[in-house]
């Protein structure tokens, strides 16, 4: 259960109208890519009786006179997403043993669907859940949670980077395997399309998988974060421009595109047409390679990712 909804920070009255609006759709962003993605998310049975600005409830923002009002297809959406969410309380998973909560060095608050996923993560970090949060009202990032003197790290949650975030230390902090990285790969890297089973390769690298976590997750980062931009650029810039994030990146010489067997490794049928990954990153300078096409990019397509291993023919 990756996400809790921070119904503590549901508080509009030091916002206007329409950065409470702007803040609401992300967070109905969020929530849907999320869906997408094959996560789970719930909230607290609370969350629509709670004051959320001056003397009104949510729901009570709906009312056509209301001076704070929220438009009829922002209403449709919160209806459509927050209809195939369950409530934490209705789940079977592990009860707070107290609501007040201490966020890093501030004082406790009442906050109980944050004491909620403080309690899931104390059980079980393989299962640590984030909250969803507005930003104006809380930080995001990760942050370091105290309840009945338990501390516990929780990610918070109110933009794409911090989503993006999360996935990524869920990789590096958690996982075990190949097939646990790619449960998160499409969250954790949302601009890259994976080939199906292309993890594997990774247990044909030179080391442990939990030796290579970390430079598989630096290296996916930069080609999801920074790879669109840089292969609309100038091609013979792309190895420069990847090198000054710390990432070794290049695309195959001509003795190696010109020789068949080569041509043969890198090549994939994706949905019937054969894509030939002659670009890849090296985690290593003569081992362990991620190759890639960025072919698509240029018509708005995803970077691809299709092949993890430990060295191909050149």
């Amino acid at each position: 259960m990756p996400f809790v909804i921070d119904e503590t920070s549901w508080h509009f009255d030091e916002l206007e109208q329409n950065n409470c609006i702007e803040a609401l759709e992300v967070m109905l962003d969020l929530l849907d890519d999320a869906h997408d993605q094959g996560q789970l998310a719930c909230y607290s049975e609370e969350l629509f009786e709670t004051v959320v600005w001056q003397n009104k409830t949510f729901y009570g923002l709906y009312e056509p006179d209301s001076p704070m009002a929220i438009p009829w297809e922002v209403q449709e959406r919160v209806a459509s997403i927050f209809g195939r969410l369950p409530k934490w309380q209705e789940l079977d998973s592990y009860e707070p043993r107290d609501f007040d909560v201490q966020i890093d060095n501030n004082g406790k608050e009442f906050a109980p669907s944050i004491a909620w996923a403080h309690e899931q993560t104390i059980q079980n970090k393989a299962n640590a859940v984030a909250c969803l949060v507005f930003p104006a009202v809380r930080p995001v990032g990760n942050h370091a949670v105290t309840v009945n003197n338990r501390i516990a790290n929780l990610w918070f949650i109110g933009d794409f980077q911090s989503y993006r975030g999360y996935f990524r230390w869920l990789i590096l902090d958690t996982t075990k395997n190949p097939d646990e990285m790619a449960r998160f790969a499409a969250s954790a890297f949302p601009s890259i399309d994976f080939i199906p089973d292309s993890f594997n390769g990774i247990k044909d690298m030179s080391k442990p998988y939990r030796d290579l976590v970390e430079p598989l997750t630096m290296h996916l980062s930069a080609l999801s974060d920074h790879g669109k931009r840089i292969f609309l650029g100038s091609w013979q810039n792309v190895t420069a421009e990847f090198g000054s994030l710390g990432v070794d990146i290049t695309d195959e010489n001509g003795n190696t595109k010109g020789n068949s067997q080569a041509r043969r490794e890198r090549t994939i049928n994706v949905n019937g047409e054969d894509v030939v990954f002659w670009w890849h990153s090296k985690l290593e300078p003569d081992r362990d390679r991620i190759h890639f096409s960025p072919d698509k990019i240029a018509n708005g397509g995803p970077l691809l990712v299709g092949i993890f291993c430990h060295h191909l023919q050149t």
